[in-house]
């Protein structure tokens, strides 16, 4: 074999391993940002999820309603608190709310259904916050037996 043919071998051997390479990042990369369950930052999301499938969807709404309505808290800690409790897209959504920009505080448990989104898999609850007005929470379950997470907060409307 000639040195011209063992340059080339080896070369398609290097691109293969770069493309292998580059696959992984690239599906790590996916993975990570649909399913922040699944991130590197740790977070309580496996058993939030498996204790809030016995949890009424009445108090997941309340839950994700105080902990949403938080403009005191640091960034970090309003997400870390929050995801857990978020669909993936829902996730995706709120990571880039900075929680002062947030236009309610002190969610009382006063829920209510609105709407017609009470399903076996989809709900919606209202709860008076004390400074902003009304929260309205947004939960979805994949199963009838799935955790409920909340897929869209509406804060401080009508």
């Amino acid at each position: 074999m000639t040195w011209k043919r063992v340059l080339a071998v080896l070369a398609a051997v290097v691109i293969v391993v770069a493309a292998v390479v580059v696959v992984k990042v690239a599906y790590g990369l996916q993975h990570t940002h649909t399913n922040p369950a699944q991130s590197s930052t740790p977070s309580p999301s496996m058993s939030v999820a498996s204790s809030s499938a016995a949890s009424s969807s009445a108090e997941v709404a309340h839950t994700v309603a105080d902990r949403f309505c938080q403009p005191e808290a640091t960034k970090n800690t309003w997400q870390r608190s929050l995801t857990p409790y978020l669909t993936p897209n829902a996730w995706q959504l709120y990571s880039a709310v900075r929680p002062a920009n947030v236009p309610c505080a002190g969610v009382h448990d006063d829920g209510k259904p609105v709407g017609d989104q009470q399903t076996s898999t989809d709900r919606a609850y209202q709860f008076t916050a004390s400074t902003g007005g009304p929260v309205t929470v947004t939960l979805h379950r994949d199963t009838k037996q799935g955790p409920w997470l909340a897929s869209y907060i509406n804060a401080g409307q009508e």
